[in-house]
């Protein structure tokens, strides 16, 4: 879609609210179609792994897609009582792991009236096509790390 500089309001009647959205200061829009398909992804850790730099027993969580893929959100779910440690989040490239995050795990005693650790990571990360988002637990006991991601794809 075009926006012409001699008419900054004929987009969508009001200036437009990003600055960048100004392409090389041409005046033009860059509105590239994008179609997403939804990638749950879902892994089981289990191993105890007190390594910060890929060693060891490190679970693929997510690979991203052929155009990428982005991770909305990464939630994390004790599948029992936990002690006090870390699970830690990488990012895989070709064969060398980043440390992206660690996420405390409070020591829970799951009971009728004590759920099990429950933790979140809200913010997106972009996975570029064969880059893997993966993970490890510092202490051996079971979680579910699930990530909520979306494939994407430049239709024709």
């Amino acid at each position: 879609m075009k926006n012409p500089k001699e008419n900054v309001y004929s987009y969508s009647g009001a200036e437009l609210p990003v600055s960048s959205a100004d392409i090389n200061r041409t005046g033009y829009m860059l509105m590239e179609r994008i179609k997403f398909t939804g990638n749950t992804a879902i892994a089981v850790l289990s191993t105890a792994n007190t390594n910060l730099d890929g060693t060891g027993t490190i679970v693929d969580i997510i690979t991203g897609a052929g155009n990428g893929t982005l991770v909305k959100k990464v939630t994390i779910k004790a599948q029992g009582s936990t002690t006090q440690g870390m699970v830690r989040i990488f990012l895989k490239i070709s064969s060398t792991y980043y440390l992206l995050r660690e996420i405390e795990v409070p020591a829970l005693t799951q009971d009728s009236k004590h759920q099990t650790y429950i933790g979140e990571i809200p913010e997106p990360y972009y996975l570029k096509s064969t880059y893997v988002l993966t993970a490890s637990t510092e202490k051996g006991e079971t979680f579910i790390v699930t990530a909520e991601g979306l494939d994407m794809a430049y239709p024709a």
